[in-house]
């Protein structure tokens, strides 16, 4: 894991799952499908819990779109 300054992740939102999938800001970075989680407040904050520890340096972006 290399230093970034920000980390910009993308929510796909539905009323039973939120796909998730990020990339980090860094020229030719890929963009990484993490997967699949349920919609509720606790997973949604649970899921940033865990980028923020993964990655403790870097601004966080979630972008989002609901279905």
């Amino acid at each position: 894991m290399s230093k970034h300054n920000i980390l910009f992740i993308g929510l796909d939102t539905h009323k039973a799952f939120t796909e998730v999938a990020y990339i980090e800001d860094q020229r030719g970075a890929d963009p990484v499908h993490f997967g699949r989680i349920s919609s509720t407040k606790a997973a949604i904050k649970k899921q940033v819990r865990h980028f923020e520890s993964k990655y403790p340096k870097p601004a966080l972006v979630v972008i989002g779109s609901i279905a």
